[in-house]
């Protein structure tokens, strides 16, 4: 019988793919510390797939607390590696959550080939853990996600969809950091769960690298109109400074995973935005 093993299984995207495959979740909010080499062995030896998506990604506090971000980010990633290969023969299968945010700045939609310009230490981190993991024997998959949002997401890592839903919501200014041209590709959680899964699934995508986004690009002074929109908010749109390691232009070629994984977004920017709206006026 096919189980799973999610680290970071009650996080964002963790909780999703744990809600649609019924994989098992391992995850630091019930103890169950991803450096803790020894038992997260004890677990994999009773899974034959694990998806590692534990990981601290917020790129303002990684440029704040580098050390911290490597010591989880990529010490950790050693450590469920070492844990896949404990659990047998060959080891089990992996995928890898990695990120956009490798390439860093671009003016196109990027290809998978392309070179990695990381600009933060969050970014530098995922880049060293797609190395660790290219190097490491096992039978992966490396997944890079663009700009993942919907409902549910963390509170403390809230993306700029959260951020701006939750403000016009309670008629607050929505905060832009920069001019709003910047361009991003934004992708609904449930698609990049079943992309894990399809991932898993496909014998043929060991050893490869996919991008996982829409495919489109939306700036964020469009973004924030069309959540005004959405929520019928008579906020205000409010321009800050620019943040530190943040890009300008992101977008997605996904051409390879429909290809090879035979997928591609389900979710729409709209229909997204409404479905995570609809669950923020819940709760």
């Amino acid at each position: 019988m096919t189980s799973w093993l999610v680290t970071g299984g009650e996080g964002f995207i963790g909780g999703t793919i744990v809600r649609l495959s019924g994989a098992t979740s391992y995850d630091l909010k019930s103890g169950e510390n991803i450096l803790d080499t020894e038992k997260l062995s004890s677990v994999c030896g009773d899974v034959n797939g694990i998806f590692h998506c534990a990981a601290k990604i917020s790129v303002p506090e990684s440029i704040e607390r580098p050390d911290e971000y490597y010591l989880n980010n990529v010490e950790g990633t050693k450590s469920v590696i070492q844990a896949a290969k404990n659990a047998g023969a060959g080891g089990i299968k992996s995928i890898f959550s990695s990120s956009a945010a490798v390439y860093g700045e671009s003016n196109h939609p990027v290809k998978e080939e392309e070179v990695l310009s990381p600009l933060s230490p969050y970014a530098e981190n995922k880049r060293d853990g797609e190395v660790l993991l290219r190097e490491s024997g096992l039978p992966a998959v490396i997944l890079r996600y663009f700009n993942v949002y919907g409902p549910g997401q963390s509170a403390a890592y809230a993306g700029v969809i959260t951020a701006f839903i939750r403000a016009a919501l309670k008629g607050d200014d929505l905060i832009i950091n920069g001019d709003g041209e910047q361009v991003r590709d934004f992708i609904f959680v449930e698609d990049v769960a079943r992309a894990n899964i399809a991932a898993m699934e496909s014998d043929i995508a060991n050893g490869q690298t996919f991008n996982i986004g829409s495919g489109t690009k939306t700036s964020i002074n469009e973004l924030a109109e069309e959540i005004l929109r959405l929520t019928n908010s008579t906020s205000k749109i409010i321009y800050a400074p620019a943040r530190a390691g943040d890009i300008v232009y992101s977008q997605a070629d996904v051409s390879k995973a429909k290809e090879i994984l035979n997928w591609s977004a389900d979710v729409g920017i709209s229909e997204g935005l409404q479905r995570t709206i609809e669950f923020y006026k819940r709760v």
